[in-house]
């Protein structure tokens, strides 16, 4: 039983990783704008889609496409951001998430009308051998995946916490007035930050591609990295991630320990419970409200 509860966590852990990457993205948007980006799904499945006509059917090799679909979806995160953010930032807030919303249902659509409801299958970019450490035994696709992941989130970190960009973005995130008054500009930041936004959903879509069949409503993987960056703090991007890996291991655990069926009981359970019982996550601040 104790290798079987060792491999359940390190599977879930792999499952938290591509959520990690997700919920980064939900909160960099989040921390900037105070929108929630409801096409960040679809713009996952978007990156999941172009990397399979491109890796399928053009023919390219998997890491070509896979930077080919970063910059290729991140021109998709400017065009929301100039389409259903720009336009409406003065806007309240529940229009802005509206139009994020719109345009996650344009992307889908789009998407069906070139691809219908077609199930399609992506091939594995590392072999499916097994490898067995101690009671663990893992495939080389699920230990590439989660050590792209890590490299991602670890790249985005160093980022956003170790560069002179990642100093104005998170001033534009905090107070963009402020930001704007030593010099910062608000506006390109907010269009950077739109567009590492997309480039970390279509990593994530590319990743989790081969575990999944990749189809148009795929996009609603996105939900659950929402619930893992709410789980760890929505306005900590540490906390995003610790609670993504949370939630994938506790994903698993209900799934090998009790019943698939009950996954998405337990996972929209601990959206509710955490909103009720600490709104600010694990490792999230209380923020204060202006009375």
């Amino acid at each position: 039983m104790s290798g079987l509860l060792l491999q359940t966590i390190v599977s879930g852990l792999t499952l938290g990783s591509i959520y990690a990457i997700v919920a980064l993205g939900f909160v960099v948007i989040y921390q900037a704008t105070r929108v929630l980006n409801f096409a960040h799904g679809e713009v996952l499945m978007l990156g999941a889609m172009i990397g399979l006509v491109l890796h399928t059917q053009v023919g390219f090799p998997y890491w070509p496409t896979f930077f080919v679909v970063l910059i290729a979806v991140a021109l998709v995160g400017l065009l929301v951001e100039r389409t259903a953010y720009a336009p409406l930032a003065s806007s309240p807030l529940s229009t802005v998430i509206m139009a994020t919303a719109a345009v996650g249902q344009i992307i889908r659509s789009g998407v069906r009308i070139v691809q219908a409801e077609q199930l399609s299958f992506f091939p594995p970019m590392f072999s499916l051998e097994p490898i067995v450490i101690g009671p663990v035994v893992i495939t080389r696709l699920n230990l590439g995946i989660a050590a792209i992941a890590v490299g991602l989130v670890a790249i985005f970190g160093l980022l956003f916490y170790a560069t002179t960009l990642g100093t104005a973005m998170r001033g534009t995130s905090q107070n963009p007035t402020a930001a704007w008054l030593v010099g910062i500009d608000v506006h390109r930041i907010l269009s950077l930050i739109w567009a590492l936004s997309a480039a970390l959903a279509a990593a994530a879509g590319l990743l989790i591609a081969p575990l999944v069949l990749v189809r148009p409503d795929m996009g609603v993987i996105a939900i659950k990295a929402f619930v893992g960056a709410v789980l760890g703090g929505f306005n900590s991007l540490p906390g995003a991630v610790v609670g993504s890996l949370l939630l994938g291991v506790i994903e698993n655990l209900v799934g090998v320990f009790l019943t698939n069926a009950f996954k998405d009981v337990v996972v929209f359970g601990i959206l509710i419970a955490v909103l009720l019982i600490r709104p600010s996550g694990v490792l999230g601040r209380p923020e204060a409200r202006r009375v």
